[in-house]
């Protein structure tokens, strides 16, 4: 379940922060060595001062069996709680990816979405075909 919650405190604190979502035309696809995540043709990106350009998947085109929600939780001031999933391969659990289950309104657009960390994930983007 995915829902607002109200406000961000960030956007009061820190009204130059910048933070912009534009929807991607390309298809993009997250891999992990040979197994695909996710593949999408309605992915988002999002760009935030101080943080490089992140691609978010929307949730059903990501391959969830291939993935495993962690402990971790986070805050972000800006978008909102982000829970974590990890490899389902990966014995260790290091986390790939984040989602916020819980956004703050000015990044409504983000909830039903997933991110992944493309240092740990290769994210690439393909032109679609008409």
């Amino acid at each position: 379940m995915h829902e607002t919650r109200g406000p961000s405190p960030g956007a009061a604190r820190y009204p130059d922060h910048q933070l912009r979502i534009a929807p991607l035309t390309n298809r993009v696809t997250a891999e992990s060595g040979a197994t695909v995540l996710a593949t999408s043709t309605a992915a988002l990106l999002v760009s935030e001062s101080g943080h490089p350009p992140v691609v978010y998947f929307p949730h059903q085109d990501v391959r969830l069996e291939n993935l495993f929600a962690t402990d971790s939780k986070s805050t972000c001031p800006f978008k909102g709680e982000a829970g974590y999933f990890a490899l389902a391969d990966d014995p260790q659990g290091q986390d790939v990816a984040w989602t916020y289950p819980a956004v703050y309104d000015e990044v409504a657009e983000l909830a039903g979405y997933i991110a992944f960390y493309e240092e740990r994930v290769q994210v690439s983007q393909r032109a679609t075909r008409p």
